[in-house]
């Protein structure tokens, strides 16, 4: 199957978030056999300058095409309009390109509403299904009228695609409430970077958080929790996070004002290759995020054979068992502390082997890739027969 996704662009060094979730997807696609061209307009608005036009490159079997012209958000101060107007211009002249040297897909595949609704002028002219997924948290809110022009824009792509799919059962449930579809779910694939090895005891009791350092994620309420249940804890206990953003400096005074900086580090960001050595040397998971559509370092954290303790806010409902974890209320402080107690006295109760067996099992890339694959099928078929 000849597959062209719609990503937001590709991850390099400087901006390695940026497109992952794409990248990990067009690899394992790539991997079970298909043909991947990735194809993306860059309209972020950086303070850097960036090369004007198009740049192409291979890396492990997929072709990325990705344009860049101008930050979009200039256009949008004059007309949203007429920002779709450009978009669907550069997104078919980019096309062109792409059928020129590759031929025509067989499907579409776009990531977000964002960029699926690009794809729909593509599908349209070219008679392509077209299949979205949606990662998107603000889905999960009650109502979308924060945020700009998102609730026109997704429902006029979520009712002019052939099928879409959903990161989580809540996130299906959320664009059922909000567009009347019914979404597949399939969740966010695993990175290959993620395996088990066997542990080292480690002489203090370790935690480990992984997420950006803002009020979403919740570390501010980690804090608190261990100020209340610190002299219930082992005498050598530790906690490590990683990650950057606007929070670093609140939580590091909410650090030292608790008296745990011996206890509590900030490592800001570090690559895949330090978060995995991390995550093996440590015992114990914990992320009491405020709101998830899935929840992809949970399972980054399962994969190298450790518990977990997750928020009941959204995407972690998939992913907690009783053999892998605690899923405790959101925003509830005094049960994050009791959680974080019961995981020290009861540790040794999950098997860290079986965890990462069972991680791989769920969320693998080819496990993943070929739920992805039949709706693909799926959709082809249904589109040929109408």
């Amino acid at each position: 199957m000849y597959i062209l996704m719609i990503a937001r662009g590709v991850p390099n060094d400087k901006y390695p978030q940026w497109g992952c979730f794409e990248k990990d997807q067009a690899e394992a696609l790539a991997s079970i056999g298909h043909k991947v061209i990735v194809m993306s307009l860059d309209g972020r608005f950086l303070l850097h300058r960036r090369k004007i036009g198009l740049e192409h490159q291979q890396i492990n079997g997929v072709e990325y095409y990705d344009y860049y012209l101008y930050p979009q958000k200039l256009t949008d101060i004059l007309s949203h309009a007429l920002t779709l107007y450009i978009q669907d211009n550069l997104i078919q002249n980019l096309y062109r390109i792409i059928e020129k040297k590759h031929g025509k897909p067989d499907i579409i595949f776009g990531q977000m509403f964002v960029n699926t609704r690009m794809g729909i002028c593509l599908s349209r002219k070219h008679n392509i299904p077209i299949v979205g997924i949606e990662h998107l948290g603000r889905f999960n809110d009650a109502n979308l009228d924060n945020w700009g022009h998102t609730k026109k824009d997704a429902e006029y792509t979520y009712h002019n695609i052939h099928a879409a799919i959903a990161v989580s059962h809540k996130l299906k449930e959320s664009l059922y409430r909000h567009f009347s579809i019914t979404a597949d779910v399939v969740p966010n694939l695993l990175g290959k970077e993620f395996y088990y090895t066997a542990p080292n005891n480690n002489e203090a009791f370790t935690i480990v958080s992984v997420g950006r350092l803002d009020h979403g994620k919740g570390f501010d309420l980690l804090i608190q929790a261990l100020l209340k249940i610190k002299d219930k804890l082992p005498q050598n206990w530790q906690v490590k996070i990683i990650g950057s953003g606007e929070w670093r400096d609140i939580l590091q005074r909410e650090i030292n004002t608790s008296n745990l900086q011996n206890n509590i580090v900030l490592l800001g960001q570090k690559n895949k290759q330090e978060i995995v050595q991390l995550l093996q040397q440590s015992d114990l998971f914990v992320l009491p995020s405020r709101s998830e559509t899935f929840g992809v370092v949970y399972i980054e954290a399962m994969a190298c054979g450790l518990p977990i303790i997750a928020t009941d806010c959204g995407g972690p409902r998939d992913i907690v068992t009783k053999d892998n974890g605690l899923l405790i209320p959101n925003e509830d402080v005094d049960a994050l502390g009791e959680a974080i107690l019961y995981m020290v006295e009861n540790i040794d109760k999950y098997d860290r082997k079986a965890i990462a067996e069972d991680c791989q099992a769920r969320f693998s890339p080819k496990v993943v890739a070929k739920q992805l694959t039949q709706i693909f099928e799926d959709t082809i078929k249904n589109a040929k027969n109408k």
